[in-house]
C-alpha cells in the first residue's frame, strides 16, 4: 500500500469491482457509483473536517469514501447495504483506502424495514451528511413493512409526508434520508427522472418536500 499511489489503487479497485458486477450478470451501479457523479455530489456538499457521514445504501462504498478523501480523511463513515457481498467489498474498500474505522452494516431486510444506525431512543441516527445512490424505483421496498395511509405503523416517522408507491421506492429512500438528516445537515441523492413529474402519491410527496425548505437543487444528468 505504501508504494501505490492511492489514485491507482483506487482505479484498479474499481476496475475489479465493474468486473466482478459484469461476471454476476449485475449491473455495476449496485455497487458503485460513477465518480465523476460522486465528485459532483462531493463538490455540492462541501463536506468538513470532523463531522459525519452516511449512506443507507453504501454499495462498495464509493460515495462514502469520496467524500471523506474531499474532507481530508477527518469524517466518520457509516453506511448499510443489505448484499451481504456487496458490504464485504465495502469493507475491503475501506481498509484499502486507509478507513478502518469505517462502520459498514450489512444483512438483514434492507435499510428501509430494519435501519441499524439508532440512536439512544432507537430512533434514526443522525448525520452531518447523507449520500446515497438507492436502487432505482424499488419494487420490493415496502416488504416487511406495514403502513397506513397516513405513513402509521413506522416507528421512524419517516412517511409523514405521504407513502410512496409499493412498486417505486425511490421516495421512500429519499424520505429515510431526510429523517437520518440533522437539523444543519446536508444530504445528496441519485434519483431517476421519474421523480419529478409522476403523479399520484408521488405528487403529494413531493409538494411537501419543495414547501419544506429541505431541497435546495436539482441536477439533471444524461
Amino acid at each position: 500500500l505504501a508504494n501505490l499511489p492511492e489514485d491507482e489503487l483506487g482505479q484498479g479497485y474499481e476496475y475489479l469491482i465493474k468486473k466482478f458486477a459484469d461476471d454476476a450478470g449485475h449491473t455495476a451501479a449496485e455497487f458503485y457509483t460513477n465518480r465523476t457523479v460522486v465528485h459532483l455530489m462531493t463538490e455540492i456538499l462541501q463536506p468538513q473536517p470532523g463531522e459525519s457521514i452516511y449512506d443507507p445504501t453504501c454499495g462498495s462504498g464509493s460515495l462514502l469514501l469520496k467524500v471523506a478523501a474531499e474532507a481530508g480523511r477527518h469524517l466518520t463513515l457509516e453506511g448499510q447495504e443489505m448484499d451481504v457481498t456487496t458490504a464485504g467489498l465495502a469493507r475491503m474498500n475501506m481498509i484499502l483506502h486507509d478507513f478502518p474505522t469505517a462502520n459498514i452494516a450489512s444483512g438483514g431486510e434492507g435499510t428501509l424495514v430494519k435501519p441499524r444506525f439508532l440512536d439512544d431512543r432507537e430512533q434514526l441516527r443522525t448525520y452531518d451528511y447523507v449520500v446515497a445512490n438507492p436502487p432505482f424505483s424499488d419494487k420490493a421496498w415496502s416488504t416487511g413493512l406495514t403502513l397506513g395511509e397516513s405513513g402509521s405503523g413506522d416507528k421512524y416517522q419517516r412517511f409523514t409526508w405521504g407513502v410512496p408507491p409499493k412498486k417505486q421506492g425511490d421516495y421512500a429512500y429519499l424520505l429515510h434520508i431526510v429523517r437520518s438528516m440533522k437539523g444543519t445537515g446536508k444530504a445528496a441523492c441519485i434519483l431517476p427522472h421519474g421523480v419529478l413529474f409522476r403523479g399520484s402519491a408521488e405528487a403529494i410527496i413531493r409538494e411537501q418536500l419543495v414547501r419544506s425548505g429541505y431541497l435546495k437543487g436539482i441536477v439533471g444528468l444524461p
